[in-house]
């Protein structure tokens, strides 16, 4: 009995490991930019969005008005969403970012929240937080 309860332990742990369950999306997302902050960083001053695309766990790129937008993971159904990804700022200025990857929230409509900011539109929450330099993640909830 003890030993199958050992082999059940084993191989659950190992499936966790394998497919990286138990790390948050946010999480991912620091990882992703921490492990390649030197080639991101570059890439988003030259608005180089293949280099971006080759990244692994990046998805998609948008770049508008001073930003480089960086879409990483989306979990949930339509109806209860969350999208993360980080973006890259000129200006060094936090704002919020929907599903479209279009800016929503400007730094003046922020209101402080845990280590970020997040604004509430029309009962979406959208939210961001430094992560380095002109970094900053984003994720929203629909």
């Amino acid at each position: 009995m003890v030993k199958k309860i050992l082999v059940f332990v084993f191989i659950i742990s190992l499936f966790f490991i394998l497919t990286g369950c138990g790390k948050t999306p946010k999480e991912d997302v620091f990882s992703i930019v921490e492990k390649n902050y030197d080639e991101i960083l570059k890439a988003c001053e030259e608005k180089d969005a293949d280099t971006l695309l080759a990244i692994n766990g990046i998805t998609k790129v948008n770049i508008v008005d001073g930003y480089v937008i960086i879409f990483c993971e989306a979990k949930g159904i339509s109806v209860s969403s969350q999208d993360y990804g980080f973006y890259y700022s000129e200006k060094n200025s936090p704002v919020t970012i929907d599903c479209n990857q279009d800016i929503v929230c400007g730094v003046n409509d922020l209101t402080p929240e845990g280590s970020g900011y997040q604004c509430v539109v029309q009962g979406n929450t959208f939210y961001t937080e430094h992560i380095k330099g002109n970094i900053y993640f984003y994720s929203n909830a629909y």
